[in-house]
């Protein structure tokens, strides 16, 4: 049997690096088309090396080791593909089978927004990882105000797609991004969560009935923004007195919760019960007085889940950012106006997510165990309720040491040595 003839490229001096000169397969429109004339670059050019006109041999060996990838794939066309190709047409699907509805959302936005650009044409067999961390410092460097956790979300994306291309055999060797190294970034910003007191100032606030509802839902029993909107009549049980999750919606499409721990019953407090009861009896058929068995629970005209933006922005900023004075919001007012802007008398909105850190961090200061808060927040793990929800409150740092105080008196006294 005849061997196939392999190629081994030609490597020459272009502009400061050794590059490599071959023919290989691309895909193009489904199809696959030989090209000829590809440049690869293997390494720059070392100073003593200026005048070299053939490759030393080191080069010669990168060179080998190059080609070795590229006669590889000559039996398989997929190993052809571009980073954008295989995203596309296999990660993306792949994620949106197996992560939930916000996890693909932000995916895909990281992905279309920051990394398509530079990775688009690139060959998933041939991307490295000095070019990962070149793309990671280069975006780093174009947005100086991003946050060190959003440049490691972009690195653990990219991981993630190269292990789904090596699982796939699109790439031989290792995962290129094992070993980048991403920008400093800066820090995230704190966190805030509402106190019972600005929850129940908002509730009393609030004049819109399903707006009263939701806060409640949030506020008190930690729901999130997508589970909310994903809340449907069947998922409740007047009769324990309990919510079930079982979905979420974002950006207007139904999935799967965030984790499978997310999925979970909810217990609903009596004040919310009463909240919920009274809606669902609003709702109701007023000849029949059929209630509400079935469908979206927090509903449009044409009966798609809400939007708690525009909930948000309809219901609670003119209410809570309302001029203490006259009572416009602060896009109604004229430049020159002088009027005190917002009520004192009411919280700031810090967003959706404050509701949930508050629960945690309520149930905490009433010294429900940590191990329950993680429950009641149906996380999979209670590290994660203790570093990202339960937040350290004034007065049970003043109260810890004067605990100690005590205690130290306690110990003081009883072996006689006092200051």
């Amino acid at each position: 049997m005849q061997r196939k003839r392999e190629q081994t490229g030609t490597t020459v001096p272009i502009g400061g690096y050794w590059v490599c000169r071959y023919a290989d397969w691309r895909i193009e429109d489904g199809v696959r088309i030989r090209k000829q004339g590809l440049c690869h670059k293997l390494t720059p050019i070392q100073e003593e090396h200026n005048r070299l006109r053939r490759p030393p041999k080191y080069v010669k060996e990168l060179q080998a080791e190059f080609m070795k990838t590229v006669n590889a794939s000559a039996a398989r066309p997929e190993m052809c593909s571009t980073i954008g190709q295989f995203v596309e047409s296999n990660w993306l699907p792949f994620i949106e089978e197996h992560r939930s509805s916000s996890t693909v959302t932000g995916y895909k936005f990281y992905w279309k927004i920051l990394l398509k650009p530079y990775l688009v044409n690139q060959l998933v067999r041939d991307y490295t990882t000095a070019q990962a961390e070149r793309m990671l410092h280069e975006i780093g460097r174009l947005h100086p105000t991003m946050k060190k956790a959003t440049l490691h979300k972009l690195r653990s994306i990219l991981s993630g797609i190269f292990k789904r291309a090596i699982g796939q055999g699109l790439r031989p060797g290792h995962n290129p991004i094992r070993e980048v190294t991403p920008p400093e970034g800066l820090p995230s910003g704190e966190t805030y969560a509402y106190t019972l007191q600005e929850i129940r100032q908002m509730l009393g606030a609030i004049t819109d009935e399903t707006t009263k509802v939701i806060v409640a839902l949030a506020g008190y029993c930690g729901l999130s923004k997508s589970e909310i909107q994903g809340l449907c009549w069947e998922n409740y049980d007047a009769t324990k007195g309990e919510i079930a999750v079982v979905s979420s919606v974002v950006a207007g499409k139904r999935g799967n919760t965030k984790t499978k721990a997310r999925a979970a019953s909810v217990p609903l407090i009596a004040s919310v019960r009463e909240l919920l009861d009274l809606y669902r009896l609003r709702l109701g058929n007023p000849t029949t007085g059929e209630l509400p068995a079935t469908g979206v629970m927090f509903a449009t005209e044409i009966g798609t889940p809400l939007d708690l933006h525009n909930v948000f922005t309809r219901q609670i900023d003119p209410v809570l950012n309302a001029c203490a004075e006259c009572g416009e919001i602060r896009k109604e007012h004229g430049e020159e106006s002088d009027h005190e802007y917002r009520r004192s008398d009411l919280p700031a909105w810090h967003g959706w997510h404050a509701f949930r850190r508050g629960l945690a961090t309520n149930l905490n200061d009433l010294g429900v165990l940590d191990l329950t808060i993680q429950r009641i927040l149906r996380h999979s793990d209670v590290t994660t309720t203790r570093k990202a929800y339960i937040k350290p409150l004034d007065h049970q740092v003043t109260a810890g040491m004067e605990r100690m105080e005590e205690a130290i008196r306690r110990v003081e006294a009883a072996t006689g040595r006092v200051n």
